[in-house]
């Protein structure tokens, strides 16, 4: 698969419960940025490209990321997802999160930059 990422994806293995069609799933988040992430696809569930699905991730006990993402690609039992909605508190944990993993300061200002710019024009 050509690697066509924008954001700087940092490895992050955890637990996480995916939401679609009114069914959950528990997954495994593989890696993620502010724009999207990669987790584990559960067994004996399909998946269509372009699904819209919600994604939690509890960090701690008050600390949860929710996202609505859309399915963007689904290989070797590997789902990739663009976040396409994310409450205030969630991006700000993400943020934490992702700022926490990635070693340099210039590729986090780097990737809000391009968040910014990707975001609808209101």
């Amino acid at each position: 698969m050509n690697n066509k990422r924008q954001f700087q994806r940092v490895l992050f293995n955890h637990d996480a419960s995916l939401t679609c069609n009114g069914h959950q799933w528990s997954t495994n988040v593989i890696d993620l940025s502010l724009r999207g992430l990669s987790c584990t696809k559960p067994k004996n569930v399909t998946f269509e490209i372009d699904q819209l699905m919600t994604l939690s991730i509890q960090l701690a006990q008050e600390q949860v990321i929710i996202m609505e993402a859309v399915l963007i690609h689904n290989e070797d039992g590997v789902l990739g997802m663009r976040c396409t909605r994310i409450d205030i508190n969630s991006i700000s944990e993400l943020r934490r999160l992702v700022q926490l993993n990635l070693a340099d300061e210039a590729l986090l200002q780097r990737d809000i930059e391009h968040l910014a710019l990707s975001l609808p024009k209101f």
